[in-house]
């Protein structure tokens, strides 16, 4: 199995996000896309930036769809671009999977649109 310690770009990973606060997503253990670089998932923050998942299809299209077995996924899966978050490797509970090259060029794409700093 994985180390949390080490955790790569474009592996799924459960997390656990309680507790939270506000708005925020949470309160149920979840899946979640690795996209931070590894240089700073070995780094020394102790943190990874991620996409978390839903198994709930809202027709949102920055909502990227995984279909089982991708990512370790068992149900159908929709990365929720919108919910980027960083959190604590501490956060991190079990390795699913890994997602493929095209998966995470879509999610890149997705996320430069969200985040146009002109």
């Amino acid at each position: 199995m994985a180390s949390k310690s080490s955790p790569l770009q474009g592996e799924v990973w459960l997390f656990d996000p309680d507790p939270v606060k506000g708005s925020e997503l949470g309160k149920k253990v979840r899946p979640a896309l690795i996209i931070s670089n590894n240089a700073m998932n070995k780094g020394p923050s102790g943190l990874v930036i991620v996409v978390p998942m839903t198994s709930k299809n809202r027709n949102i299209p920055s909502h990227i769809r995984l279909n089982p077995p991708e990512g370790g996924v068992s149900l159908s899966s929709f990365a929720m671009c919108e919910q980027i978050r960083s959190i604590s490797k501490e956060r991190l509970v079990k390795k699913l999977g890994k997602v493929q090259r095209s998966l995470l060029v879509e999610v890149d794409s997705w996320l430069r649109d969200l985040l146009w700093i002109d």
